[in-house]
């Protein structure tokens, strides 16, 4: 297991040398900038929008901040590059912990369709071993988006990480339009967990031990 030792972030600013392109990503229409500012507002809670969501879930209505982590890569189990989450937040469920795998979006898709994605055998033995921990049959996510996959996926093993049965993996756009929702939406259904509209949270379903919810914020521009 790799020891993590985590800078505190005092700003949003502070998060740039974390970002893959670092100044290429922060600015204005990019979400690294968008989530960090929405997520570093004074006070020890959840930005509104966020909140509003999580009260639609019966698990999550009452979850407490306790900490965030920008730019958090989490081992996959495979060879291969980490899923670098974009803030990973551990909460408070009553006398137990949650983790909150955050995905910001303003019009960035979530990347290539599985069936571009997957061009190697060691690809398809990672893509193996996601749909194994999320209960989907691999045959079937060739119209997926290979992010909303190992974002999904990291957020159930950073719960067992921290001992914990309880993950959500949830998208924080800042689309007007509420841009590749209709994507969101799709691995949704492919997940047994349907969602119908942005601004909910859908019911949970078991992998690998973890009660594992999606969601998707709505949420404003701060920056234009």
């Amino acid at each position: 297991m790799i020891r993590r030792l985590h800078v505190p972030l005092l700003k949003p600013e502070d998060i740039i040398p974390h970002l893959a392109k670092q100044e290429l990503h922060w600015r204005a229409g990019y979400s690294a900038q968008e989530l960090a500012i929405a997520w570093s507002s004074p006070g020890n809670d959840f930005p509104p929008a966020v909140r509003r969501v999580l009260q639609t879930s019966p698990e999550y209505c009452r979850a407490e901040f306790i900490d965030g982590f920008f730019e958090r890569e989490v081992d996959l189990g495979s060879p291969g590059r980490n899923s670098q989450t974009d803030l990973m937040v551990i909460v408070g469920l009553g006398d137990t912990l949650g983790v909150i795998a955050v995905e910001g979006k303003v019009e960035e898709s979530f990347a290539d369709l599985v069936s571009a994605w997957n061009t190697t055998a060691s690809k398809q033995r990672r893509l193996n071993g996601l749909c194994s921990t999320l209960g989907l049959d691999v045959a079937n996510v060739g119209n997926i988006r290979y992010q909303l996959l190992h974002r999904t996926a990291s957020a159930v093993y950073e719960a067992k990480r921290y001992r914990s049965h309880h993950a959500l993996m949830l998208v924080h756009s800042f689309s007007d339009s509420h841009r590749w929702f209709e994507d969101f939406a799709g691995f949704s259904s492919e997940m047994g967990l349907p969602i119908a509209s942005p601004g909910a949270c859908t019911a949970s379903k078991q992998c690998e031990g973890v009660n594992l919810c999606l969601a998707w914020v709505a949420d404003t521009p701060r920056v234009r």
